[in-house]
């Protein structure tokens, strides 16, 4: 008798290799890096020296490119993936036998509705199925969050295939303190949160943080982190203000540029992490216990707004 997880593999090899015969979908950034690379403006031209040694050194790491799903693909295979939730065993068998049903010639389709034969190898079709990372299923319990946050309507569940799949490419090993973390994250998030930035910032903040981490002290110190980004990028601006590259160079500084606009971006998605997983702002962690803490509380009248204000 096969074993349950053989039969998995053989039932969503079948899908897969289904799904590539169907036309491989290649993004327009993609094929812009191929033909720049290649020196080819015509992408028939492109591809074609490309099949023609896909070994070589300089073109493998774009076969591999031209193999690596995208964004949108990642998204639409999440459910077959993760209805499967297979282990990597499973995952490295499902890549063999979908390589050695889908590899052949296979349609590219490419911006713009145009379509070209490429002759992928077993070897090819085997690196697109585990850059899929089918081993890699998110959790059972962030995979309950997000299924109460985003059930029901159309919109909702491709937020809820694009959050599953960002987990799923994320590459963390998850422990029990980011799998906390993150499911309080989602199951406090209100409806005007952006849920796909948020997660997206939290699965970096984890991997910065390790696999135990005590959630207020890896705020703590990664809000300090970027503070102290920030006023190099202030510093930045100011000597840039001041005097020329050259005059600088000359002067001996050495100021490496920090974008501002970024930095703030991030810190804004921790101050909101702070506020839904611990209960206070970003900055009061930072200031520490014993320091006076600064708000900008605006104009208010009334004493119950001023107490929610002030987290009281």
């Amino acid at each position: 008798m096969a074993e349950p997880g053989a039969e998995l593999a053989a039932d969503l090899a079948v899908d897969l290799a289904a799904y590539l015969k169907r036309g491989l979908p290649l993004d327009a950034q993609s094929l812009s890096v191929i033909r720049q690379t290649l020196g080819e403006a015509d992408p028939a031209r492109a591809l074609a020296l490309l099949a023609a040694d896909p070994g070589a050194c300089e073109h493998a790491p774009l076969v591999a490119l031209l193999f690596s799903p995208g964004a949108a693909m990642r998204r639409e295979l999440e459910p077959v993936l993760t209805a499967a939730d297979m282990g990597e065993a499973d995952a490295a068998e499902l890549a063999r036998r979908v390589g050695a049903l889908a590899a052949g010639p296979l349609a590219l389709l490419l911006p713009g509705g145009q379509r070209l034969d490429y002759p992928a190898r077993q070897e090819d079709v085997r690196g697109f199925v585990l850059r899929l990372r089918p081993g890699a299923t998110a959790p059972p319990e962030l995979r309950r969050v997000i299924g109460r946050r985003c059930g029901g309507k159309d919109a909702d569940q491709e937020q809820s295939q694009g959050l599953c799949a960002l987990l799923r490419h994320s590459r963390l090993k998850w422990s029990p303190a980011r799998v906390f973390f993150l499911a309080a994250l989602l199951e406090r998030a209100e409806d005007g949160d952006d849920l796909p930035a948020l997660t997206a910032w939290a699965l970096g903040f984890l991997d910065l943080a390790g696999e135990v981490f005590a959630p207020r002290e890896a705020l703590r110190e990664r809000r300090a982190a970027l503070s102290r980004m920030l006023h190099l990028a202030e510093a930045f601006e100011d000597a840039c203000g001041k005097a020329s590259f050259e005059v600088r160079l000359s002067q001996g500084q050495r100021q490496g540029h920090v974008h501002g606009p970024d930095v703030l971006a991030e810190r804004a998605l921790l101050d909101r992490a702070c506020e839904l997983v611990l209960g206070v702002p970003g900055q009061r962690l930072e200031n520490g216990p014993d320091q006076p803490l600064r708000l900008d509380l605006g104009e208010t009248d009334d004493a119950a707004e001023l107490l929610r204000l002030l987290n009281l």
